[in-house]
Parts: C-alpha cells; sequence; structure tokens
C-alpha cells in the first residue's frame, strides 16, 4: 500500500508495576517464577472432571501458578496454585519472573504473549483460537493443546517443555518495548 510502513507490535503496552498482592504473589515464588493461566472472560468455569486433570498438572511444576478462574475451585487443588477472579495479564506476563502463559488462544492474549516474550501452552476454545494457536506454534512459540482430549500429563509435559526450553522465549519480545516506544515518540512528534 502507498505511504504506508507496517510496523509490528507498535500496539505493546508498557507493563505498569503490580499490585501489592500481586507483587506479593510474584515474590513468594521464588527462583522458579510463575505461570499466568487465562483462558479468557468468557469462560468462567471447567467441567468439574476436566478443572481436577487442570489442577494435578499444575500442581506437578515448581513454579506459582496465578489462574483466572471464577468456578467451583478443584478439590485438588495444590499449594502452588492461586485462583483469581481477575488478573492484571499483560503487567504478570511483563514480570522478568513470568515463565509461561496458558492461554485459549485469543488475538489479544497472544499479543501480549507475543509483545513481552513468553512462551505459551495453547488450549484454543473457538472461533479464531485455533489458526492462531498453530501459528504460534509453527513459529516456535509455544505448545497448542486440546483441551478437550488432553490428559493432567499432557498439560504438565506441554508446560515443563515450554518452561524448560529457552529456545521456545521468543527473541523478539524482550527489548521489543524500548525500540518500539522510541519510534512511537518519534512519529507521534512529527
Amino acid at each position: 500500500m502507498p505511504n504506508m510502513v507496517f510496523l509490528g507490535g507498535i500496539n505493546c503496552l508498557l507493563k505498569n508495576p503490580l499490585s501489592q498482592e500481586f507483587e506479593g504473589y510474584v515474590n513468594a515464588s521464588g527462583e522458579h517464577g510463575i505461570v499466568v493461566f487465562s483462558l479468557g472472560s468468557m469462560v468462567s468455569e471447567i467441567p468439574e472432571k476436566k478443572a481436577m486433570e487442570i489442577a494435578d498438572a499444575l500442581g506437578k511444576i515448581p513454579q506459582t501458578v496465578l489462574w483466572r478462574y471464577t468456578g467451583t475451585q478443584p478439590s485438588n487443588l495444590a499449594n502452588n496454585t492461586i485462583l483469581v477472579k481477575w488478573l492484571p495479564q499483560n503487567d504478570l506476563l511483563g514480570h522478568p519472573k513470568t515463565r509461561a502463559f496458558i492461554t485459549h488462544s485469543g488475538s489479544h492474549g497472544i499479543y501480549e504473549g507475543i509483545c513481552n516474550g513468553v512462551p505459551m501452552v495453547m488450549m484454543p476454545l473457538f472461533g479464531d483460537q485455533m489458526d492462531n494457536a498453530k501459528r504460534m506454534e509453527t513459529k516456535g512459540a509455544g505448545v497448542t493443546l486440546n483441551v478437550l482430549e488432553m490428559t493432567s500429563e499432557d498439560l504438565e509435559n506441554a508446560l515443563k517443555a515450554v518452561i524448560n526450553d529457552k529456545r521456545r522465549t521468543l527473541y523478539f519480545g524482550h527489548g521489543i518495548h524500548d525500540k518500539l516506544f522510541q519510534i512511537r515518540k518519534h512519529l507521534c512528534s512529527i
């Protein structure tokens, strides 16, 4: 297109400071860091059996998991997993102690994961999410799971894969903010 320059990532947001509550969760995570888990605002509850499978997998990793979930608390929820009704997703993804992002692969969440260079475990549910997940998996940004067919072991293995394989950390995520905000500042001054 004439007179246009595409600037991927120009809309990446800076992370804001975490509230005292969330800063406390992150600091308490120790050297293992945190995993951010959100299936978006449209998913408020998961069938009990599936929620228990997820909770079982989360309990087997050393990271603290911040799970945005408003359904009934699984009876097997481990001590490393904290259920919250809301979380500052971009601010947590931008924290250096964030090791992975479990997402439903909505466009906004995927974009935040990319901008912050956080490897993802993607559980697409509907709409464009399947396509988003496959594109990210193809680029090496994470692993895709079928939420209906996955087992506790599948989720555990996917988390370990993205957390322990440093090649999955998105090379374009870290440090992108400084460059983009310099460009944005320049463009706004024209």
